[in-house]
């Protein structure tokens, strides 16, 4: 298998994401396939071979990804690495988890259970620490303004934790 960067060019923006596959043909073969599934409309996508020039930095369990996931989409989670979304078409969703003290973190994932995986290798608790969470949906009491770059997140990821800035709206976080 083989690692592609896409480029989908939406009507009203340009989404980028990976895609793990034999080669291109499957790779675009995928993108058609999930623009059909999720009833999504693109004006045009590029594929663009990434897996043999990534910097060492971003290699974690690309090996893994590439050996044994599934041909579909893929994403870059620090600290966990390459995560193949397990359909091709399974839409990414919002979740909010709330800690036991009243603070808010926000993920990109697939499942509730790869939310809670992805905010728990993201906060590591020192030794003795524990930590009590609810996981509930990202959007609930969120107003227009505050669902700014969310529909890019969700198209084609990135999975993992995201923050909200002012200026730009929802981004993923920097580890």
């Amino acid at each position: 298998m083989e690692l592609y960067e896409v480029k989908i060019v939406r009507p009203n923006r340009l989404v980028s994401g990976y895609i793990a596959a034999p080669g291109e043909q499957r790779a675009s073969e995928i993108i058609l396939d999930r623009e059909i599934a999720l009833n999504q409309e693109a004006e045009g996508f590029s594929l663009k071979r990434v897996d043999e020039s990534l910097p060492r930095s971003r290699r974690k369990g690309l090996d893994a990804l590439l050996e044994y996931a599934p041909a579909g989409f893929a994403s870059y989670c620090e600290p966990l690495g390459w995560l193949g979304h397990v359909v091709p078409a399974q839409q990414l969703r919002f979740f909010r988890i709330e800690e036991a003290t009243g603070e808010s973190h926000f993920v990109i994932a697939t499942t509730g259970d790869l939310a809670a995986a992805v905010y728990c290798d993201c906060s590591p608790l020192g030794e003795g620490e524990h930590r009590m969470f609810r996981i509930h949906d990202g959007f609930e009491g969120l107003t227009s303004e505050g669902r700014r770059n969310l529909p890019a997140l969700l198209d084609a990821g990135p999975i993992g934790l995201i923050e909200w800035d002012d200026e730009h709206g929802w981004s993923t976080k920097e580890m």
